[in-house]
């Protein structure tokens, strides 16, 4: 598909809770049928996306990216409660879809999800209507999915040092996790998974998985090899057994396959990534979609 012309637009997504998260709708001038809705990594704010849902809005998609609450332009309501990794999935991220499904009932909705942001597609009541799927980096958290070198500093983190950070500070630094500062109960959330061999988990560590059995669309797991502190290999092939109905297509990318020095847990979405790679992914989304509503007619 040829490149078309877009526009964006600030939105609001209302939440079943009454929050509300800030968002940005990009509408392309011609549409490829297709809904793009884009789930963030943890912390990282819906600004970090906005070359890549510009470049697929250029060719087709309408796509939405937003925050999560406490993050970025999603400021905590007043009154309500204190923000928490469960309400992003339980929540926000169903928030996001309804909105597509609402305003663009005649698309095909389609999914991209960062690190965090495709670990809780089974969180979501909607997820069967997505056609297809990609998740970058998304891994499951536990510490031991870790390489051996990586395991003791992951132990120190999340049994001492961030039990620590929830007595004595409101956030966690930015610099600890690469996003921005996370709310307490967002990070107390996430310490309690990466100490589960569950990973997503309720407040008595019991295995969180709703709707994974869902998850029917085909999913394109991407991960790189030069991802070791955030999404190692073997993290992102255990998530895949978080949806057993879906057909899984495993891509592990060395950045000097992609003629790059590096690529790491952020790279991919950076300005500098060739658009040969986003074009993949849009083509990829695009093709996959089409095929399911063919199987389905």
């Amino acid at each position: 598909m040829s490149d078309t012309a877009f526009s964006s637009e600030p939105v609001t997504l209302p939440c079943s809770d009454g929050q509300q998260l800030a968002a940005t709708l990009y509408l392309p001038q011609q549409s490829n049928g297709l809904s793009l809705q884009i789930n963030a990594a943890t912390g990282v704010p819906r600004g970090y996306y906005n070359a890549f849902a510009g470049y697929q809005a250029g060719r087709g998609f309408t796509v939405l990216t937003y925050d999560y609450r406490g993050i970025g332009g999603s400021a905590q309501t007043p009154g309500a409660p204190a923000p928490r990794m469960l309400d992003w999935g339980l929540q926000d991220v169903p928030a996001a879809a309804r909105f597509l499904a609402q305003q663009f009932p005649a698309l095909t909705p389609t999914l991209l999800g960062h690190s965090f942001g495709g670990q809780v597609l089974g969180l979501m009541p909607q997820v069967e209507a997505f056609a297809a799927i990609v998740t970058v980096a998304s891994q499951h958290g536990y510490w031991r999915n870790w390489p051996r070198s990586h395991q003791a500093k992951l132990f120190f983190a999340w049994y001492m040092l961030v039990p620590t950070l929830l007595v004595l500070r409101a956030k966690a630094p930015s610099r600890l996790f690469g996003g921005e500062p996370l709310p307490r109960g967002v990070l107390a959330d996430w310490s309690r998974w990466c100490r589960s061999p569950h990973y997503v988990c309720d407040e008595q560590g019991r295995a969180l998985r709703p709707f994974n059995d869902r998850v029917r669309a085909p999913i394109r797991m991407i991960s790189f090899s030069d991802d070791l502190d955030f999404g190692p290999r073997k993290g992102v092939d255990r998530l895949a057994e978080y949806y057993p109905q879906a057909r899984i297509e495993r891509q592990h990318v060395m950045p000097a396959d992609w003629g790059l020095p590096r690529i790491g847990h952020f790279g991919f979405f950076k300005r500098e990534m060739p658009a040969q790679r986003w074009a993949e992914i849009g083509d990829w989304l695009h093709t996959t979609a089409a095929a399911r509503k063919r199987q389905a007619a």
